[in-house]
């Protein structure tokens, strides 16, 4: 009876242990809300009618009407490959990837003719990946300062 005491004793806290560590990274894990981080006047700032937001599982959209088209769409997962993947491996002569150097630990977007097309941030060990397509976002623009500051929001809680 004392030996398995014994036993219990030196294995409770190596499970109380394992219990917590496993706690603390799920509680990392899991899902934020991005449609709740972007406010209607963050939204008022880069595109000119109202967006309605969409929920999914790690991402959000937003889009003219409840549920249609994405204007924005904005979401993150685990990194898994080079940020360069996310575009095409011959890009067309009209498309440009321009580095990020402001936000997160690494990034990229492109650049389709004069607007915005597809954002990819790294922050540790995910990607925050967005499509501002359909907002007409030119570089070095207000719109462009305004979508910088949405993603400044999201990357905190990442």
């Amino acid at each position: 009876m004392a030996r398995s005491c014994f036993k219990i004793g030196i294995w409770l806290p190596a499970i109380l242990i394992c219990i917590f560590i496993t706690s603390a990274a799920y509680a990392k894990e899991k899902d934020i809300n991005i449609c709740s981080l972007v406010s209607a006047e963050q939204l008022a700032g880069i595109y000119k009618k109202k967006l309605f937001p969409t929920e999914q599982r790690r991402s959000c959209f937003w889009s003219e009407e409840p549920g249609t088209m994405a204007y924005l769409q904005i979401g993150y997962h685990k990194y898994k490959k080079d940020l360069r993947e996310y575009f095409h491996k011959e890009l067309p002569s009209h498309v440009k990837l321009v580095k990020i150097k402001d936000l997160g630990d690494d990034g990229l977007y492109g650049i389709t003719g004069d607007h915005l097309e597809v954002v990819v941030i790294k922050k540790k060990k995910l990607v925050l990946k967005s499509s501002v397509t359909f907002l007409d976002i030119e570089p070095n623009s207000e719109q462009h300062k305004q979508l910088w500051d949405i993603y400044r929001t999201i990357l905190k809680e990442l």
